[in-house]
């Protein structure tokens, strides 16, 4: 069950030694995936393609690599303009990781051209929806996927093709427990219709959902490694003991 978590890194430094260090002590932990939050950098004007390239390198194949640069509507940790932004996005798509996410309400133009940029360069795509204050109920959380189609989808067949690859993210805040039955059955009716999804819930309260979801369909769940990206992530050590103690009979 390891090979379905994602540790999660914010880059928060230049730092490359430093930055090496961490993702070495991700690895020691097995993930399938390793998500790097590059909203978290402290000037967005000193990326490079060398300082991303050597981030991917320190992974070589030991696992997936998930690149993005959270918007802040969506949780992101720094506001800047739509053009600084599509070029920041486009640098990282050029380092070809294994997947890039890109948030679900994303205007139409800058969707088309990520989805272009990705299916030139072919990475996989990763669709994203949070919510940070409530959990919508089932017929809401399918909705968003089919709003979400029906924006971008053209009927060009880049666009089909890269659809039927891409993964669905959608994320809800825990308000009580019963909230954890949204995700978690979301993730059991897309996965038997063979879409690819993550769904769970984040705060305290969603801790149930964050480690059964990989159990009903979804390709991951997420870990924290030290710093949380995320409200109720869970650490790494203890999330593996956890599904130690669940698979031990």
């Amino acid at each position: 069950m390891n090979n379905k978590i994602c540790i999660a890194l914010p880059i928060n430094s230049y730092n490359l030694e430093e930055i090496k260090s961490r993702i070495n002590n991700a690895l020691d932990y097995d993930p399938e995936f390793i998500e790097f939050r590059f909203d978290y950098i402290p000037n967005v004007n000193d990326l490079t393609n060398n300082f991303l390239e050597q981030i991917k390198n320190f992974i070589q194949r030991n696992a997936y690599c998930i690149f993005t640069f959270r918007h802040e509507s969506e949780g992101g940790k720094i506001k800047i303009d739509d053009n600084l932004r599509f070029k920041i996005l486009k640098l990282l798509i050029e380092q070809r990781p294994d997947f890039f996410d890109i948030e679900m309400n994303s205007n139409t133009e800058l969707l088309s051209d990520i989805i272009n940029l990705c299916y030139m360069e072919k990475v996989n795509l990763i669709f994203s929806y949070h919510n940070f204050d409530s959990t919508l109920n089932l017929e809401q959380a399918k909705e968003i996927i089919l709003r979400f189609e029906d924006k971008i989808v053209t009927n060009k067949l880049d666009e089909l093709d890269i659809l039927s690859k891409s993964v669905y993210k959608i994320i809800f805040t825990a308000q009580n427990i019963e909230d954890n039955l949204v995700p978690l059955a979301l993730c059991k009716e897309l996965s038997q219709d063979y879409k690819k999804v993550i769904s769970f819930c984040m705060g305290d309260l969603g801790m149930l959902s964050r480690v059964f979801c990989i159990r009903v369909g979804s390709i991951m769940t997420y870990a924290s490694l030290g710093e949380k990206t995320a409200p109720g992530q869970i650490n790494i050590d203890t999330l593996q003991n956890l599904y130690k103690i669940l698979l031990t009979k």
